[in-house]
């Protein structure tokens, strides 16, 4: 497997995800050329070069932003919806998914993910439907595409917005094109962790120059000419970030056969470990080079967990449910089209692993080793 560099677990941690660095000479190539223009916000020639570059990866529109919630808030603010509404969305997810719809003065509504794919199931959507759910919004879970189609249909069927939540798959194709390109708009996430890096920043996916005129004017206070036209929040990404980000750029192509590579090989070893299930693209979807996910036993998913952790490896253990006893949502209710709804049950058998150029081949024997003993253990427990 091919690797940038090899970090030995004796010298140091494995972490779960570790940014692309670019190389120091174009960063300050690209910093000193932010310097000389005096600009550093506002749309320079920095952040519109890395807009060019993203809209051409994802064949759409793309908006920059501050971070990948803001992105959110500015999607979901795009569909004009009404003060108040209730907008379906997973209970599977990272806090952001839930917490920008709050913050833009709508209603959560919770509804359960597929039995086959951790992802928003369109069968229990229709169920969560009601006269005041003005949106959608799909997450792409764990690097696992949502059934677009299926909630394309619905949302058109009942006239709602259609947003996903792309933060966890930034490079995913669906046939011959980017995933952003589905849904009114697909928001991703330009943080550290992710894939492409800026630091801090997220960007919102259109298909129509308007939508993208209009996101410009909401990211800079809803201002045209100096006045305020249109609902408006400061949501710009600044010179430097996107320096970063442009600088980050070039490595993609390199980093994304590292992580191939490594999938492969994880893969390879955990196939056919009982107990253990490799969270797999869905059809005619590809893989994410940003996750790595399996489902097992929530014994057997805390034991491994243990384990690497001695070893100096740290694993994504699980995402908490949104919703529910103890948390913030406590009082909503999982909208499921079974009696028993599926995400209390799968979220905590979820375990990421390490998904980074910086993993030795020798790093990636141990993890799977451990999984390995860690399910052996167990089975020999039970027998």
């Amino acid at each position: 497997m091919e690797r940038h560099e090899v970090n030995p677990l004796e010298n140091s941690p494995l972490v779960f995800g570790r940014p692309v660095l670019p190389q120091r000479e174009l960063l300050i190539e690209l910093l000193d050329e932010v310097l000389a223009s005096r600009q550093l916000s506002n749309g320079g020639v920095m952040h519109n070069r890395l807009e060019d570059a993203l809209a051409q990866w994802v064949g759409n529109h793309v908006c920059l932003t501050s971070s990948g919630t803001m992105a959110l808030m500015l999607a979901l603010r795009l569909g004009n919806l009404r003060p108040g509404g209730e907008i379906i969305t997973s209970p599977l997810s990272f806090a952001a998914s839930a917490q920008a719809i709050e913050w833009c003065g709508f209603k959560p509504v919770f509804a359960d993910v597929e039995h086959n794919f951790p992802t928003l199931d369109s069968k229990a959507v229709e169920k969560a439907i009601t006269p005041n759910t003005v949106a959608i919004l799909g997450i792409h879970f764990m690097g696992i595409a949502c059934d677009t189609s299926a909630l394309e249909e619905v949302a058109n069927r009942h006239k709602l917005w259609l947003v996903f939540d792309g933060a966890q798959t930034p490079d995913v194709m669906q046939g011959e094109h980017h995933l952003a390109q589905r849904g009114d708009a697909t928001v991703l996430s330009l943080h550290a962790t992710k894939l492409l890096n800026t630091a801090e920043g997220g960007a919102v996916v259109v298909k129509t120059a308007e939508h993208k005129e209009r996101l410009k004017r909401m990211r800079n206070f809803g201002l045209a000419q100096g006045q305020i036209v249109d609902i408006g929040i400061n949501g710009k990404l600044s010179e430097i970030h996107a320096a970063l980000g442009l600088a980050v750029f070039p490595l993609l192509p390199e980093e994304m056969r590292a992580r191939r590579n490594l999938r492969e090989f994880y893969s390879s070893k955990l196939a056919n470990v009982p107990g253990v299930r490799v969270l797999c693209p869905r059809p005619n979807s590809s893989a994410s080079h940003l996750y790595f996910a399996l489902a097992m036993p929530e014994n057997i998913r805390q034991a491994c967990v243990v384990d690497a952790t001695k070893e100096g490896i740290m694993l994504r253990d699980s995402f908490n449910l949104l919703c529910g006893p103890g948390t913030f949502f406590e009082s909503h209710n999982i909208f499921s089209p079974t009696q028993i709804a599926v995400a209390p049950a799968i979220a905590p058998t979820l375990l990421a692993l390490p998904m980074h150029s910086n993993i030795s081949e020798a790093a990636a024997g141990t993890i799977t080793a451990i999984i390995e003993n860690c399910s052996a253990k167990h089975l020999k427990g039970q027998a």
